[in-house]
């Protein structure tokens, strides 16, 4: 039917088979190259990049801090119908999610200008593919407010996750940088020391770093190896704390 006719034994439908798949990859290959068409990148060469919490993100190139946005702290924690939930850690396990659901690779293009922030943290612009804005996702879903500098679309892409309740916005919480200044909710209850979830620790033979939930080996670290517990990123960044190297394929 449709101008080739199928071998009849068995030997010759294998030999048939794989004769037709070669060609069929062939003729793949030769489009990619003649036509530019995508290809895959190989697996064994990208690294995953880490999430710190829902702003900020480190690569092979460094840490950076989403612009234009700001997402609660890992430490912080939001009111939603009547009882607290961790939306720090929220924020943070859905954009581990956001970037482990894609298959092409992270860019972040550090802001031209931007100060250098404590520990070589850069303010950037993070997009997947180069067209996927990683901060845009985020305020579409409610997880992350915008900053005071903040562009008029990611102003647009507020208010629409506001007025349908995404996020946090069906919860009672504090501004991020508030809360960073030590605002809190009225009835949040006080607690002495705070349940800061960062844990800072020098390992064997290596530097101090600190290490966040969604690090391979947080739960490694006892409680007595903790040096020092931070609620944000940013203290442990200011109090000289580094970050463990990123795991290679």
């Amino acid at each position: 039917m449709f101008g080739f006719s199928v071998p009849s034994t068995p030997v010759r439908n294998l030999l048939w088979f794989r004769a037709t798949v070669r060609a069929a990859v062939l003729a793949l290959c030769v489009g990619a190259l003649l036509f530019g068409l995508p290809t895959a990148p190989a697996l064994s060469e990208t690294v995953m990049p880490a999430v710190i919490d829902g702003d900020t993100i480190q690569t092979t190139e460094g840490i950076h801090h989403l612009a234009g946005i700001d997402a609660p702290e890992l430490g912080q924690r939001c009111r939603q119908a009547g009882r607290w939930i961790h939306c720090g850690k929220d924020a943070a396990f859905a954009l581990h999610r956001v970037l482990s659901l894609s298959l092409e690779p992270l860019v972040c293009t550090p802001l031209d200008g931007a100060a250098v922030e404590a520990g070589g943290a850069h303010r950037s612009t993070c997009a997947i593919s180069g067209h996927k804005d990683i901060a845009m996702v985020l305020l579409t879903q409610g997880l992350a407010i915008t900053a005071p500098d903040a562009p008029g679309a990611y102003r647009e892409a507020q208010e629409k996750a506001k007025a349908a309740g995404l996020g946090l916005w069906r919860t009672d919480f504090v501004r991020p940088w508030d809360w960073r200044r030590g605002g809190r909710l009225p009835d949040d209850p006080v607690v002495d020391p705070p349940p800061c979830p960062i844990k800072a620790y020098t390992p064997e033979g290596g530097d101090g770093v600190f290490l966040v939930p969604l690090d391979a080996g947080y739960a490694a670290v006892s409680d007595d190896a903790v040096e020092a517990r931070y609620c944000s990123d940013d203290e442990a960044l200011a109090a000289g704390w580094g970050r463990p190297p990123l795991p290679t394929p």
